[in-house]
């Protein structure tokens, strides 16, 4: 008699997940298409424009004219000794190695909509690719990193702020 009732009541949690699973598909906008048959040719076709593999670089020209137009936020992953000696004109400091000190401050001055450009020493440092793969995880959707680092800002002699 028990055997049978705890049969009964996962057949109905079972029969429950399912519906509600078919209705939560059909109104999401990425829902597969239950009703539609897929052809092979129509799935090979198909390409995902919001399939990202996570953050990208960008180059100095491109960071530049970015920066010029004030459409993204530089974020130097360096130490903060680093960033109080010299940094990117208006770049945001939050340190690699010290990520979850500096994370809560970070969230609550930036909008995870912003547009981000993550930045290091030089071409060498490999901390701005792991704070924007750490950043884009997190929900930054936009998150590139700076290839050369700040080494390629000042030989473009682009703004900085010094001590």
């Amino acid at each position: 008699m028990l055997h049978s009732s705890i049969i009964k009541e996962l057949s109905i949690i079972l029969f429950f997940s399912l519906f509600i699973s078919v209705i939560v598909n059909y109104y999401h906008p990425k829902g597969l298409k239950l009703t539609e048959p897929y052809t092979l040719n129509q799935v090979q076709s198909e390409p995902d424009a919001e399939v990202s593999t996570g953050p990208e670089s960008i180059d100095i020209n491109e960071a530049a004219s970015y920066y010029e137009r004030q459409d993204y936020l530089f974020i130097d992953a360096r130490s903060e000794a680093d960033y109080n000696q010299c940094h990117i004109k208006n770049a945001m400091s939050l340190p690699e190695h010290e990520f979850d000190q500096f994370i809560d401050r970070f969230m609550t001055q930036t909008n995870p909509q912003q547009k981000l450009i993550t930045y290091c020493g030089s071409a060498d440092c490999q901390l701005s690719v792991h704070l924007a793969e750490k950043l884009y995880f997190m929900g930054f959707d936009q998150v590139y990193h700076l290839t050369g680092g700040l080494d390629a800002w000042l030989d473009e002699n682009l703004p900085v702020q010094q001590q």
